[in-house]
């Protein structure tokens, strides 16, 4: 018996949902946030879905109204992405003053007598 579908060709006509490609960009953004991030934006939905207030959100979470403000804040500048954790390591580190011949000699020194303090050497 044969197929009456065999020698055409089947085309299927659909329609894309309006933001559908807007959806699926933010769920790809969504899996690289942190665990942090994952807290911060549902803590924005919960705000957004419950009239903006931020003293409420910040009840219902338990966090200040500022530490809301600033995750707005952050979430409008820079985006879904800009919900993690941002480095606390200082920008501008101190340069060691002391001359490497002068460690040199003290860890050679503190070496030799390991019971003298570092005043002692």
């Amino acid at each position: 018996m044969k197929n009456r579908y065999s020698g055409c060709h089947m085309t299927i006509y659909g329609t894309t949902i309006p933001g559908a490609i807007s959806i699926a960009n933010w769920a790809g953004r969504v899996e690289s946030l942190t665990l942090d991030g994952r807290h911060r934006l549902k803590m924005i939905d919960w705000h957004q879905s419950h009239g903006k207030n931020i003293s409420l959100t910040a009840r219902h979470f338990g966090l200040t109204r500022y530490t809301v403000r600033q995750w707005l804040r952050r979430f409008k500048k820079q985006g879904i992405l800009g919900l993690n954790d941002i480095s606390h390591r200082p920008k501008h580190l101190r340069k060691p003053t002391t001359n490497w011949n002068t460690v040199i000699e003290a860890v050679g020194i503190r070496k030799q007598y390991p019971s003298w303090s570092k005043y002692k050497v």
